[in-house]
């Protein structure tokens, strides 16, 4: 089941978040050994539950969860972000430069070098127009290979599609299988040299 996600939620999500990334070497080497903090997951719930300030930027996240003994429990987890009237706000003006708060400990220039230029290029696949865009999309590692990851995919897809919107989003190798069966085709793979390891992250999106 399906359910919007409640600011209380956003502890539970950036924990769940953390643990699926837990033995990636990106994520040890971009995060550091704090990553996985109690410091750390509270500053990535914030920021998870924060709302854009730009115009015409909407972010909402998306819960799945079973009932186990009478209580609810949250097993995955999906981020979907809109950008609407792009041109109008960009004629207005140069765009500000974001500001993100990776975590203490953290690889800034990586995380830059990687997650901002994923952005861009993802921003460059969509030619100008208005897109949606898949922040993130999480299932417990308990509970993969049960269809979860498919239901949080499909509801966004159907958002996107009833607001006639273009989906971007960044893929790990986990998710490319799932995202190309639903039609989405690699725009960019990003190799990421980290010191005596290659990591990748492919960039995709519909055509």
């Amino acid at each position: 089941m399906l359910k919007p996600a409640l600011l209380a939620d956003f502890p539970t999500l950036a924990r769940l978040e953390a643990d699926a990334f837990r033995d990636e070497e990106f994520s040890m080497v971009a995060f550091g050994p704090e990553g996985n903090s109690e410091e750390n997951l509270a500053i990535r719930a914030v920021a998870m539950a924060r709302q854009p300030t730009e115009p015409g930027k909407t972010m909402r996240f998306m819960k799945a969860v079973i009932e186990k003994e009478g209580k609810e429990e949250i097993v995955g987890f999906a981020g979907w972000g809109k950008v609407i009237g792009r041109e109008k706000t960009e004629e207005g003006g140069g765009k500000e430069k974001k500001q993100y708060s990776w975590g203490i400990g953290a690889n800034v220039k990586l995380c830059e070098d990687v997650f901002l230029k994923a952005d861009e290029d993802m921003e460059r696949a969509i030619e100008g127009k208005d897109y949606m865009k898949c922040w993130s999309l999480m299932v417990s590692r308990n509970y993969q290979r049960r269809g979860i990851g498919t239901l949080l995919l499909e509801d966004g897809l159907k958002e996107a599609d009833a607001d006639n919107l273009p989906m971007v989003l960044g893929a790990s190798p986990g998710g490319i299988e799932l995202y190309r069966k639903y039609g989405f085709r690699d725009f960019e793979v990003m190799d990421t040299k980290l010191w005596e390891y290659e990591g990748e992250l492919i960039e995709m999106a519909e055509p």
